[in-house]
């Protein structure tokens, strides 16, 4: 006969499981919303710089006609015999501006956008390829026997940019207290059993160094106030939502240059900045940084606060993703 311990903590087994269920459920979804409106824009992005060619396509037709249209008007006409036959074509433009200057602009935006129709496709296939291997995963989730493991595993190696599973707030795995009943669910994340996953995710950068990354608004807290020391370098992007980001630094060292522009992508890539090119990122001691009693999970005071202009670099936060310490290969 079973003890009521054992049947307790089956239920407990039980009703974590559905839980993290639910919960990449919701990360899936949001996922996937990302994507989409990623592939919308992405589309949008491929039609105007296919009108722009096309209007560039004409432009030369309009030049001799611009240059004898006067101010006021609002269409140029030429005609177009590309086809062997005459083909009326026009085009509309402000009567405020000159003519030719508008047609030149015609010529200066189609080089703007050279070459951006091949990058926007590449990241339209590449953003098609995640959709597919993210509605892949929702199938198999729906499954009794899934592993929810190496399904977390498999949605964020198929998009790493969208699938934020650690920073949404996930609830405690069953290895968190397996232990025994006397290790409760509401149990300091600092304090858990050993081999339960930390609060943070660790990054290498090119040199090395690790960075730490927190998986969630709890899981900053512990980070920040339990896992970082007071001469550690802690991040976050400026004035958003987001994960903070720690820096191991020995005492009386500071942070290279390159670390700290690692570190800030990071910062900026697990935050509601995600698809800004360009981020605020503050920095300072953790020292500086503190927990005012009775703030939300994640709010955190920084005194001598310092801040960055990030430009993103794609290829800098690839490098970074790929190198997560523990990650699948």
């Amino acid at each position: 006969m079973r003890s009521p311990s054992s049947e307790i903590l089956d239920d407990l087994r039980r009703t974590e499981t559905q839980r993290r269920r639910e919960h990449l459920k919701r990360a899936l979804a949001k996922a996937s919303a990302r994507i989409e409106r990623r592939i919308a824009a992405l589309r949008g992005d491929m039609a105007a710089m296919q009108a722009a060619e096309a209007a560039a396509r004409h432009a030369p037709l309009f030049v001799a006609e611009a240059a004898h249209t006067a101010r006021g008007a609002t269409v140029i006409r030429a005609v177009d015999w590309s086809s062997g036959e005459p083909e009326p074509i026009e085009m509309t433009i402000d009567p405020a501006k000159s003519a030719l200057e508008q047609v030149d602009a015609l010529f200066k935006r189609a080089r703007r956008l050279k070459g951006g129709n091949h990058i926007a496709r590449e990241r339209l296939e590449k953003a098609l390829r995640s959709r597919e291997s993210l509605a892949e995963v929702a199938v198999v989730l729906e499954r009794p026997e899934a592993d929810l493991d190496a399904l977390e595993v498999a949605a964020q190696t198929a998009a790493p940019r969208d699938f934020q599973a650690g920073l949404a707030g996930a609830p405690p795995r069953w290895s968190d207290f397996q232990a025994g009943l006397a290790v409760a669910p509401t149990r300091s994340i600092a304090a858990r059993a050993p081999g339960a996953r930390p609060p943070h995710r660790t990054f290498r950068s090119v040199s090395g160094a690790p960075i730490y990354v927190g998986r969630g608004a709890a899981h900053n807290d512990a980070l920040t106030i339990h896992v970082a020391r007071p001469h550690d370098l802690w991040m976050h992007a400026r004035g958003r939502k987001g994960a903070h980001v720690v820096v191991p630094l020995e005492k009386g060292a500071s942070c290279p240059a390159d670390v700290l522009v690692e570190a800030g992508h990071l910062a900026a890539h697990f935050s509601e900045a995600r698809d800004e090119r360009v981020v605020e990122i503050l920095y300072a001691q953790r020292r500086y940084v503190r927990k005012p009693r009775g703030s939300p999970p994640g709010a955190v005071v920084v005194d001598r606060e310092k801040v960055i202009v990030l430009r993103k670099d794609d290829d800098v936060l690839r490098g970074l993703l790929e190198r997560e310490a523990g990650a699948a290969r």
